[in-house]
């Protein structure tokens, strides 16, 4: 399994596809951080929290982006030749921790900036941990949108997209309903976020739980799609 994972991150790394969304987030960083944190120390500390919290909902569609990327870079005959030297389950597995990786690497890349503001503002050890594991969570959700809409399940690439943007555009209105259990909870995180570091804190628990359940779910309905398709 780790040289099919090295393999395929090799060869999306080689490739043009790798690009796109780390051009994405290079864009909706500038345009975020386009004016520095500012205010007292109490207030940067507030913004640099609020940053993370936004950036991890804001990254999603991008690591959803960039998994179902490098899970379509490869080859079909490729990916058939790896299930057979790997085993069609371990070679599974493979294409979807690379997938990972590469998505937790770009979420994890994102908030450098505001984690330093807030580092010198005296955020403590506690909520700067927090925050910073909100961004690979996101992008776990994130990998399993993006394997759901790779071409190994869907091989319409205009539907794949859709359906890619139609689901983190539906996560972001049902996180404002009743139903918000259903969704990634950002909208949650987000609020926390805004409510302060002792409210972020208390409400990590239960959003890391629901958005690992969210991941999970995603991930079992990838795997059981795979079943039925070569």
């Amino acid at each position: 399994m780790i040289a099919v994972i090295r393999f395929q991150l090799s060869g999306h790394a080689r490739s043009v596809r790798a690009l796109h969304p780390v051009l994405a987030l290079a864009l909706l960083l500038a345009i975020v951080f386009s004016s520095p944190l500012g205010g007292t120390p109490a207030q940067i500390r507030q913004g640099a929290l609020n940053a993370v919290a936004d950036l991890a909902a804001l990254i999603f569609p991008i690591c959803a982006w960039a998994a179902r990327g490098l899970l379509d870079t490869e080859p079909d005959a490729q990916r058939h030749v790896s299930a057979v030297a790997a085993g069609r389950w371990r070679a599974l597995l493979a294409g979807s921790a690379a997938a990972y990786v590469f998505s937790a690497v770009l979420a994890l890349a994102a908030p450098i900036y505001p984690l330093a503001e807030a580092a010198g503002s005296g955020l403590t050890f506690q909520v700067v941990a927090l925050s910073v594991a909100l961004l690979p969570l996101s992008a776990l959700a994130a990998t399993a949108l993006g394997a759901l809409t790779s071409r190994a399940v869907m091989p319409s690439p205009g539907s794949s997209i859709l359906v890619l943007l139609g689901v983190c555009a539906a996560n972001l209105i049902l996180g404002l309903t009743p139903l918000r259990f259903l969704a990634v909870p950002m909208i949650e995180w987000m609020r926390a976020a805004g409510h302060g570091p002792t409210d972020f804190a208390d409400a990590f628990p239960l959003i890391a739980a629901r958005t690992l359940a969210w991941a999970a779910v995603a991930g079992a309905l990838y795997t059981w799609l795979r079943r039925t398709r070569p």
